[in-house]
């Protein structure tokens, strides 16, 4: 159940649906304004105790206005043993000069469940503004027992960067990003491998294993409503995996963390000195010539949503 919240106009956080559906918690977070304005600083804060299952909602897209020194949001998710937590929010649609910094921070322990996402726009497209925002910052770190295992951190700057080409966009409009941390990462993985084995028509994508108990999958698409539906599903399925095995009990294997061990480097030999030779004297008595040696921050605003969320007990 949700125990507490806080939130401030134009923020606010109201049940997603009737709360007699499901076991587990879905609350949505609204907003009354158009979307981010410039000066915004947002500031979001969600706490999972042990043993509770959320899904978080956001409303609609969420739309960056044209903007002279920015906008701010930080989003901060502390979840206990055990708890299940799910945040896909709709697509973030940039509009020209837009200025935006995100950054998320994820603490959870080593039985915790994580289901995370985002997708970013090109812009307004049919409205002519392909990558016509100024500059949007986005940094995810995740942290399990205090250890950093996961950084996401991606600059996009459209006049200073290739948005179009290779290793950016690569002409399509839309980028979703799907993270899982669970101890079941590697085995959903694992089914993975065998569901998604062909590409689509509209949309091109790629997973792995990004850690011990960790999957990123990453596409690229031309639809942000057809970007946000695939990954919602691909999170549902995530969901109902990890509830499958936390039912059944089932025991994940230790994970193998792979480790690069040093390598000492080879300690050179000095050369022994060769016993100087004679040269041989040219006409003129001239000596012999040596050989050459040779050397090898945050805009301030008015408004923030700061809803402090604790979760249905499963």
């Amino acid at each position: 159940m949700l125990v507490n919240n806080y939130f401030d106009i134009p923020y606010k956080l109201v049940h997603y649906g009737s709360k007699l559906l499901q076991e587990h918690l879905e609350i949505m977070m609204m907003c009354y304004s158009p979307g981010i304005m410039d000066g915004d600083n947002l500031d979001i804060h969600v706490h999972c105790k042990e043993q509770t299952a959320t899904k978080l909602f956001t409303q609609s897209f969420n739309k960056l206005h044209p903007m002279k020194k920015g906008a701010v949001q930080y989003m901060k998710v502390r979840m206990e043993e055990g708890a299940v937590f799910q945040y896909l929010p709709q697509p973030m649609i940039p509009f020209k000069d837009s200025i935006f910094q995100t950054t998320n921070e994820i603490q959870l322990k080593g039985s915790s469940h994580l289901i995370w996402g985002d997708i970013i726009s090109g812009g307004r497209i049919h409205s002519g503004e392909r990558f016509a925002f100024t500059r949007i910052h986005s940094k995810t770190k995740v942290y399990c027992d205090g250890k950093l295992i996961f950084f996401d951190n991606q600059l996009m700057e459209p006049g200073k960067q290739p948005m179009e080409d290779m290793l950016f966009f690569e002409g399509h409009t839309h980028q979703g990003t799907l993270l899982l941390v669970s101890p079941y990462a590697v085995l959903f993985k694992d089914e993975l491998d065998e569901l998604l084995t062909e590409q689509f028509a509209d949309m091109s994508y790629g997973f792995t294993q990004c850690g011990p108990n960790a999957m990123m999958i990453r596409a690229l698409g031309e639809s942000g409503e057809a970007m946000h539906e695939w990954l919602g599903n691909v999170g549902n399925m995530c969901w109902s995996f990890i509830q499958h095995h936390i039912e059944e009990n089932v025991v994940p294997e230790p994970s193998k963390e792979t480790t690069i061990k040093p390598v000492k480097a080879p300690v050179k030999k000095k050369a022994a000195k060769a016993k100087p030779v004679a040269a041989k004297k040219a006409a003129g008595n001239k000596p012999a010539t040596k050989a050459p040696s040779v050397k090898v921050l945050p805009a301030k605003g008015s408004r923030k949503a700061a809803p402090a969320t604790t979760s249905k007990k499963k």
